[in-house]
């Protein structure tokens, strides 16, 4: 089943702040949001979970080259 997360839930996961999201979903391959209805939008929370596990990833080959 598929789990929807607003904005701040997903800023309070990642720690960064809305503007710092935002900045993410347009500079890189962060997940995008998905419109909700209206003004609403809302990430998937199997996404957002995917890309910090790649972060996750990409810390550990980095310490493993050193």
């Amino acid at each position: 089943m598929l789990r929807v997360m607003r904005i701040q839930d997903v800023c309070d996961k990642i720690a960064l702040s809305r503007t710092s999201l935002w900045r993410l979903c347009k500079s890189t391959d962060f997940p995008q949001p998905i419109q909700l209805g209206g003004r609403v939008a809302g990430f998937l929370e199997h996404e957002i979970d995917a890309w910090l596990e790649h972060q996750a990833a990409q810390r550990d080959k980095f310490r493993e080259v050193k």
